[in-house]
């Protein structure tokens, strides 16, 4: 009986799998996507969400434990600058797996894409992070994201972009739809 097993072998000797998954968490940090097997991303799941858990921390020690496992500083520089304070506000949860349609072609291996959450261009949007959910069900959207240092739109924009915007709305209604850099469609 195979008890108190924690990861799952990959047909690899152990240096093989974990050079394996250094590489493909080095890949998911630079790209935060991307499609392998069914059974390799639910082995990188736990080492790349213990990968983000160490950048919210934003310490020394934390730095050189992922340091350990990340390869290439610019992909330490995202994880610590851009993943870390991504996910502060979230609890885990910071990946997920979904399944792709088609297995592979030669081997009818089950493929799927892992990908973090909460990133621009995502395939689904996540849920917002509970903290932020409760905060807001209590205090309101705008008050909410004041107390935890999110600005509004009025603090992010001027005066001047603001009439920017509003000349560009106002002038959007004088358009014709139909008229497309001086040629007329149907």
């Amino acid at each position: 009986m195979k008890k108190r097993i924690a990861f799952r072998k990959l047909g690899r000797t152990s240096a093989h799998k974990w050079s394996m998954l250094r590489n493909m968490v080095s890949s998911l940090i630079e790209h935060e996507r991307i499609v392998t097997t069914l059974p390799k991303a639910k082995e990188l799941r736990h080492v790349a969400e213990k990968m983000v858990t160490l950048a919210k921390a934003q310490d020394l020690h934390s730095r050189r434990r992922a340091a350990e496992v990340v390869r290439g500083p610019w992909n330490l520089t995202k994880l610590f600058d851009v993943l870390g304070p991504r996910y502060k506000l979230r609890e885990g949860g910071y990946t997920r797996i979904m399944k792709l349609s088609k297995n592979r072609a030669g081997d009818n291996a089950p493929m799927a894409v892992i990908e973090y959450v909460d990133r621009p261009g995502e395939i689904r949007a996540a849920r917002p992070p509970r903290k932020l959910q409760e905060a807001i069900e209590m205090k309101g959207l705008e008050q909410a994201l004041k107390e935890m240092g999110i600005p509004t739109v009025d603090e992010l924009v001027n005066e001047d972009e603001k009439k920017e915007i509003e000349k560009e709305i106002n002038n959007s209604d004088r358009i014709d739809p139909f008229v497309v850099d001086g040629w007329i469609g149907a």
